[in-house]
């Protein structure tokens, strides 16, 4: 089942953002802080879209977008995806499919006019794979420099 997530979710939330950007080249870069993780959920509660995904009543998956005008035409918004999870235990369940064909109408329901999604370095190949079939194009890289 995919739902709108709640303050409710919150620790839950902090708990797979914690998985999740462990996997990240960022992990490296700076430790996440749990506070902002929680900040974030409810920003995107608030003014984007933040989906739960749950399978036989626990959380077991999320994603995340934050709403904004679009760089090159502010007349248009674009949904960029902050966070996609679905635990390991869950994974090739269809639930990361269907947390993404949910996105589409809660971005539309917000105002999105497009959605952009992204993969982690290194692991791009299952995500575009899922991205191409639900008719996602390519449309950027995008690299990091410590300064």
């Amino acid at each position: 089942m995919i739902r709108q997530a709640t303050h409710d979710d919150i620790p839950r939330i902090v708990e797979m953002a914690g998985r999740f950007y462990a996997q990240t080249r960022y992990a490296s870069i700076a430790p996440m802080a749990e506070e902002s993780a929680a900040g974030l959920a409810i920003v995107m509660m608030e003014q984007g879209v933040m989906l739960i995904a749950e399978a036989e009543g626990a959380v077991v998956g999320m994603v995340g977008l934050f709403i904004e005008p679009f760089t090159f035409n502010i007349a248009k918004a674009m949904a960029t995806e902050l966070v996609w999870w679905v635990e390991p235990e869950h994974q090739r369940s269809g639930i990361g499919a269907e947390l993404l064909a949910a996105i589409e109408p809660a971005c539309r329901a917000k105002g999105a006019d497009m959605i952009r999604m992204m993969c982690l370095a290194g692991q791009c190949e299952g995500a575009e794979a899922i991205y191409s079939r639900m008719g996602y194009t390519p449309s950027e890289h995008a690299y990091t420099k410590v300064l």
